[in-house]
């Protein structure tokens, strides 16, 4: 078994259930679901245990998939870790600070 998180913004219905936007349901891997988590509808929240999937913030780590996503972060998705998401975000976001060819004068100490 693996936990699934919907991650559209519209309700998914799997099993004959109507899983909400950001909530998370359990089923056994098969190649549609495989899809629907590339084509990031759904996010696989945890392999084998609900463990990952209990902890809190799942709409604090949607919110910064799709900041790292705006800023154009390379391979970004809801398989990364919230700290990891806030460091691509801090260097994506210094990055397009210096972009327009400042010297970098707006370091902190």
């Amino acid at each position: 078994m693996a936990t699934y998180k919907n991650n559209s913004v519209g309700a998914h219905v799997h099993g004959g259930k109507v899983i909400a936007p950001g909530a998370t349901f359990d089923a056994k891997p098969t190649p549609n679901l495989e899809k629907l988590v590339k084509a990031e509808i759904l996010q696989l929240a945890s392999a084998g245990s609900a463990a990952a999937a209990s902890g809190g913030g799942g709409d604090d780590k949607a919110a910064l998939v799709a900041r790292a996503k705006e800023l154009g972060v390379p391979n970004v998705g809801g398989n990364w870790g919230v700290e990891k998401l806030k460091e691509a975000i801090a260097e994506a976001e210094k990055k397009a600070g210096t972009d327009t060819g400042g010297d970098g004068e707006q370091k902190d100490a």
